[in-house]
C-alpha cells in the first residue's frame, strides 16, 4: 500500500455544524469506482475541526479503500443525516497504514462512540482533507 503525505486544511464550520458532526452517528461515504460509478457505504467516522480532517477506520481490502488508492487525490463525500438535518463533508481522501495515524483514528473513534472500534487485520485510516461543507438545518 502506498502511503500518502500529510496535508493541511483551512476548512471551518459553524459551532452548530461542529456539534452535529461530533454526535455519535453514522454517515454514508461516497467514493468513485474506476469506471466512475459511485460506491456508497455506511461508516462511522470522526471529525477534527482544527485540522479540517474526517477519519474513517476500515480494512485495506475494502472497495472504498481500493477506490481511493486507484485515483490520486481522490474526491469523496461523507454525509451524516438525522431527520431533516444533514451535513456533507467533501474533500480529497488518502489512505494511511502508518501505526501512529491509525492509532489517532482509533483514539478519536473511541472518544466519539464511547467504545473502541473493531481491530481487524489490515486496518487502515482514510483521512479526508475537507474543503467543502454543505448543510441543512444545522
Amino acid at each position: 500500500m502506498t502511503l500518502s503525505p500529510q496535508r493541511g486544511s483551512t476548512t471551518t464550520v459553524s459551532p452548530s455544524v461542529n456539534e452535529f458532526l461530533t454526535a455519535p452517528q453514522t454517515a454514508v461515504l461516497t467514493t468513485l469506482r474506476p469506471d466512475g460509478s459511485p460506491h456508497l457505504t455506511p461508516v462511522r467516522f470522526t471529525w477534527d475541526p482544527w485540522a479540517g480532517v474526517a477519519r474513517v477506520l476500515t480494512v485495506n481490502t475494502t472497495r472504498k479503500v481500493r477506490n481511493v488508492l486507484a485515483t490520486p487525490q481522490a474526491r469523496v463525500a461523507l454525509c451524516q443525516v438525522d431527520g431533516f438535518r444533514w451535513v456533507t463533508l467533501e474533500g480529497t481522501a488518502l489512505v494511511f497504514d502508518v501505526p501512529e495515524r491509525v492509532a489517532e483514528g482509533v483514539r478519536r473513534y473511541a472518544e466519539r462512540y464511547c467504545s473502541g472500534p473493531p481491530n481487524p487485520p489490515g486496518r487502515v485510516v482514510v483521512e479526508i482533507a475537507v474543503d467543502r461543507v454543505l448543510s441543512l438545518n444545522c
